[in-house]
This record gives C-alpha cells, structure tokens and sequence, in this order.
C-alpha cells in the first residue's frame, strides 16, 4: 500500500511539465520542473506556488500535479 503524502504550506515541491507534445527531446525531456515553494493551498486542492527567488505563480496549480521535493 501507499502512504499517502500531505502537502504543506512552505513545502518544497516539483511540478509536472506537460503539453510538450512538439518537443525535439521526445522522451528523454525533463518531466519535473522546480522546486518551488507552495505559498497558500486551497481546500478544492490546487497549491498557489513561488519560485525560490520568491516570483509567484499567476494561477493555482493541482495538487495531483505537484510531488514532494526532498533534500
């Protein structure tokens, strides 16, 4: 079974990159961007993120889109 893994607040996390269909790379393009820091969640589950040098993002991303980021 999986553990589940909350996500918090000021959490470091990785955000999946997606709709580089037309991307030379193919397969071996990064899948992961990051890390940001997650400024606020929401309880319908999306995350408002900022970048390390504390740029925010203009729109929420999902939860189900994000994966922890460890040091």
């Amino acid at each position: 079974m999986v553990k589940p893994r909350p996500l918090y607040n000021g959490d470091l996390v990785l955000r999946m990159l997606r709709g580089l269909i037309g991307d030379p790379r193919g397969k071996f393009r990064p899948n992961w961007s990051g890390p940001y820091v997650i400024r606020e969640l929401t309880p319908e589950g999306a995350a408002w993120l900022t970048d390390l040098d504390g740029n925010q993002f203009l729109e929420p991303t999902n939860v189900d889109q994000l994966k922890k980021y460890y040091i």
